[in-house]
């Protein structure tokens, strides 16, 4: 008969008591085996609960998209069109957050492959000093700064520093990919030009520059109050437009020439604010709501209807095509990047179209 020792018959008896274990955690009682085992190999029912939890409408490479950015994505895109997210209705609502949703995936996916190739476009401490500027800027108060900065889910001021800085080299690395397909060459231009005859007659233009305060990040009683003070102030003579405008104006491509947006054409204008330019007095500084927010605008010059030669109408021709091309450039290139890496992409439609 075989005698089994007694080192042996210990070992069986742990080893049983172990596999036995093993079984009841995960088949009888969950235990912190199979929990454990869980969060490493989460169902997608696990999934789904943790992103609600959370607020996680989908991820990229594993990084959280957070419903709070999307429906800010979605605010902003409402605000530049001038209406209000109250008064959509629901199903309208859920369309525009898969639209916003969709824009924040290329623009991660857009991030992760700069971040890998960053050494290809190096930026400054220089433009991101002067970008986090301009951001700040767009604030009254710190307090205002933060509640932005927490609906985009910027923890503080070395993320939004780290955020514009990527904001910036993914510009700079978009433009390398896309600068061979956005240039318009001469005959190009030309060749626009004698096409469309029958529209190169130029209609009244008149020069224009303004102060502007954003209506999405100020209330309409206290933009309207600060500009009405600036412009009692140039009125009287206390104050020049163009330092005034490169101290408050929120229009970041006009403020660094003093306000001024050049010769403006009423078709290349919104409605309401081209109603108000083109019936304002030449040199005459006035208060005006738009849309968009409130301005101090101001007409510096005025241009009759004239028919345009090709010589002033080429740069403009040029700056058309170019700025349509880039355009269809950009978001051909995002979408390409999204389908190549859609495997790296979930989504949880649970989550985004919750109330």
């Amino acid at each position: 008969m075989l005698k089994m020792s007694k080192s042996f018959v210990v070992r069986m008896v742990i080893w049983s008591a172990l596999i036995i274990y093993i079984l009841c955690d995960f088949l009888i009682f969950s235990g912190p085996l199979k929990r454990e085992a869980r969060k490493m190999f989460p169902t997608d029912a696990d999934k789904i609960r943790k992103a609600m939890e959370m607020g996680v409408c989908a991820k990229v490479y594993n990084e959280p998209i957070y419903l709070g950015q999307v429906d800010r994505r979605l605010q902003e895109n409402l605000w530049r069109s001038g209406r209000d997210v109250e008064k959509i209705s629901t199903k309208e609502k859920k369309l525009l957050r898969w639209v916003a949703l969709n824009s924040l995936i290329e623009e991660h996916i857009m991030r992760i492959k700069v971040r890998v190739n960053r050494e290809e476009v190096p930026v400054s401490d220089e433009e991101i000093d002067a970008e986090v500027a301009r951001f700040e800027k767009r604030f009254a108060s710190k307090e205002e700064l933060d509640k932005a900065l927490a609906a985009q889910g910027i923890a503080n001021g070395k993320e939004l520093r780290y955020r514009l800085a990527a904001r910036i080299q993914q510009e700079k690395y978009v433009n390398s990919k896309i600068k061979n397909s956005i240039s318009v060459s001469d005959e190009e231009v030309r060749e626009w030009y004698d096409d469309h005859q029958e529209v190169m007659t130029m209609p009244e233009r008149r020069r224009v520059r303004h102060i502007f305060l954003a209506a999405l990040e100020h209330s309409p009683d206290a933009a309207q109050a600060a500009l009405a003070g600036k412009l009692k102030l140039i009125q009287e003579k206390k104050a020049d437009f163009a330092k005034v405008a490169a101290g408050i104006s929120e229009d970041e491509r006009s403020k660094k020439q003093g306000g001024d947006l050049g010769w403006m054409r009423r078709d290349r204008l919104p409605d309401d604010f081209a109603a108000a330019v083109f019936a304002m007095s030449l040199d005459k500084p006035s208060l005006v709501r738009t849309k968009l927010g409130w301005h101090i605008i101001e007409v510096t010059g005025v241009k009759e209807p004239e028919v345009a030669t090709f010589n002033l109408a080429k740069a403009e021709i040029a700056a058309a095509l170019s700025d349509s091309r880039r355009k269809e450039a950009v978001s051909q290139y995002r979408h390409q990047l999204k389908l190549l890496n859609h495997e790296k992409v979930e989504i949880y439609k649970m989550v985004l179209y919750s109330d």
